[in-house]
């Protein structure tokens, strides 16, 4: 079964979002999104993006098409404004998986470059979750803000290489809560012209190195 992870894109279509400085959050929101997807592709996790254009989307929809979807992970992707500095995420008051990921996504997100104001929750005075995508999302979820438009802040996500560069840190960031952030690497040990051969060398490397291996046919 495929690890799957649902990728929440902010606003769009007629919502905007944040704009400043010829920056519109919608946009910016959407490329970070679709760098994340293709590093998490990369590493074999299904994933769907709320929106893959310029469309109007209400958030009733994301959450619904997340629910549907029943993702591992969500994390719901915006930008911030207000004039601060930094990158910050909201996970659920409960904790747990929820705080993980964001956690998770902010060690990355620094990693990357980029300053933090930390990971944080936010209530509503009936003492639930503030933020929908958060609270009413089934699988644990996080809602990220990679940076402000309306500060010098916006040049971490001004150009598509920093929009790259803030994607992969939140795939990074999805992979380490889910426990696949690491790559592994192979050994070639040696060529057999006989499939005997190849079979008896993988049961020694199995019983007297403990390493899982392969046997793999080629043509040279």
């Amino acid at each position: 079964m495929s690890r799957k992870v649902f990728l929440g894109v902010g606003h769009g279509g007629r919502d905007p979002g944040a704009v400043a400085g010829g920056l519109l959050e919608k946009e910016v929101n959407l490329d970070i999104a679709l760098a994340a997807e293709k590093e998490l592709k990369r590493r074999g996790i299904e994933v769907l993006l709320s929106r893959r254009e310029d469309r109007d989307q209400s958030l009733e929809e994301r959450i619904r098409m997340c629910n549907a979807f029943g993702p591992e992970l969500a994390v719901d992707c915006h930008n911030n404004a207000g004039g601060g500095i930094g990158f910050e995420a909201f996970c659920r008051i409960s904790g747990g998986v929820s705080r993980k990921l964001a956690e998770c996504i902010e060690r990355r997100v620094k990693a990357a470059g980029q300053t933090s104001r930390g990971v944080k929750t936010r209530s509503l005075s009936s003492g639930g979750d503030w933020y929908g995508f958060v609270r009413e999302v089934k699988a644990p979820a996080a809602l990220c803000e990679f940076a402000f438009l309306d500060s010098p802040d916006a040049e971490t996500v001004s150009s598509a290489q920093g929009r790259e560069r803030m994607g992969k840190a939140l795939a990074l960031g999805i992979l380490d809560a889910l426990g696949a952030g690491r790559e592994t690497y192979g050994v070639w040990v040696a060529p057999f012209t006989e499939l005997s051969g190849a079979q008896a060398a993988q049961e020694r490397i199995r019983r007297d190195l403990g390493l899982w291996c392969t046997v793999e046919s080629r043509t040279t």
